[in-house]
């Protein structure tokens, strides 16, 4: 698992290998937190991401959750991203 500060978000970022076919699958949370109170707030909830989509390696899973973490900053949604 890997958590990096962008500002006042916090991403977590995960990847898990599959058994049946050793494929990797992405994982992401997004959550922005308040200096003030220091309290949190999910943007994105820990969920799988582009579930459809296995990558060949966990850097390269690690990436494509990156990247949706940060479509999800751009545009402040809390929708579920499995449609993308």
């Amino acid at each position: 698992m890997h958590i990096e500060t962008l500002g006042r978000y916090q991403l977590v970022l995960s990847a898990m290998q599959s058994i049946q076919n050793g494929g990797w699958s992405a994982y992401a949370a997004v959550r922005s937190v308040t200096n003030e109170i220091m309290q949190e707030e999910d943007i994105l909830p820990y969920q799988r991401v582009l579930g459809d989509t296995l990558y060949a390696s966990e850097a390269a899973a690690i990436e494509g959750a990156r990247s949706v973490a940060l479509q999800a900053i751009a545009s402040g949604s809390r929708a579920a991203l499995e449609t993308q």
